[in-house]
């Protein structure tokens, strides 16, 4: 199995995405999968124009030319594939927003109605991956994914059992907290990265993630109050770094 992971994170091979995905990753290598995690920033994706040409005048094939169509490629080859984005203004980073949008050669501009009464267009390749999600929050609570929760909806609406699985992990920068600050909050991170080894497993494994595995992938880090005190107080030394 291929399992491929597009991280849109700005932060890179730096980010606490990167910190979900490389050890689900390694849980997928460690049962026989080729897997590998793209980092968009390092690539080369132009807008897309709109301009439709990939519909018209070059049918599947987009006229930028850019990192694009090599990245494509490796989608629709990969069995399974992660997006992965912190949460930026309540939705997915630009970057990933970006590489989506340009997803468009895939489809024909042929609209079609489906039988619950919404309408998409065909798609133009014979199979897609199967897909999971990965976002991040800096926040407590989960009300910062309500719209990405909504955007997921729609797309288990628009291919039933296509999505895989969906993990939503709050209090995002608790992950690079160093070991030796806290301890306790290490130990509950070292088993949050276990849940994930055993969700790459799982996913090669059987092709699917037992919901037990996905609650775990949920686990609560941090109280919000312990949260919000660690993080202030690092904000409020950084604006004194930055004053002095």
């Amino acid at each position: 199995m291929k399992v491929t992971v597009f991280n849109g994170s700005p932060r890179g091979r730096k980010s606490n995405s990167h910190r979900i995905v490389e050890p689900l990753l390694e849980g997928a290598r460690e049962v026989g999968a080729e897997a590998q995690e793209v980092f968009l920033i390092e690539k080369d994706v132009k807008q897309c124009l709109g301009c439709f040409c990939c519909w018209s005048a070059t049918p599947g094939r987009c006229v930028l030319k850019d990192d694009m169509g090599e990245l494509l490629e490796l989608y629709l080859d990969s069995d399974c594939v992660g997006l992965a984005t912190p949460v930026y203004n309540m939705y997915m980073t630009g970057l990933l927003k970006n590489f989506t949008d340009r997803f468009l050669p895939l489809a024909t501009p042929h609209i079609r109605r489906s039988d619950d009464g919404t309408f998409y267009h065909e798609g133009r390749v014979r199979r897609f991956p199967r897909q999971f999600f990965i976002a991040n929050s800096g926040f407590p609570g989960g009300h910062n994914f309500v719209v990405l929760e909504s955007f997921y909806s729609v797309v288990k609406q628009m291919s039933p059992g296509n999505v895989l699985f969906e993990l939503y992990r709050n209090c995002g920068e608790a992950l690079s907290v160093p070991e030796e600050e806290h301890p306790e909050l290490a130990a509950r991170i070292a088993e949050f990265h276990e849940a994930l080894r055993q969700t790459g497993r799982e996913l090669v494994a059987s092709g699917e993630v037992a919901e037990a595995t996905v609650q775990k992938l949920h686990m609560e880090l941090i109280s919000d109050e312990e949260y919000m005190a660690g993080a202030n107080l690092q904000w409020d030394a950084e604006l004194g770094r930055a004053e002095a």
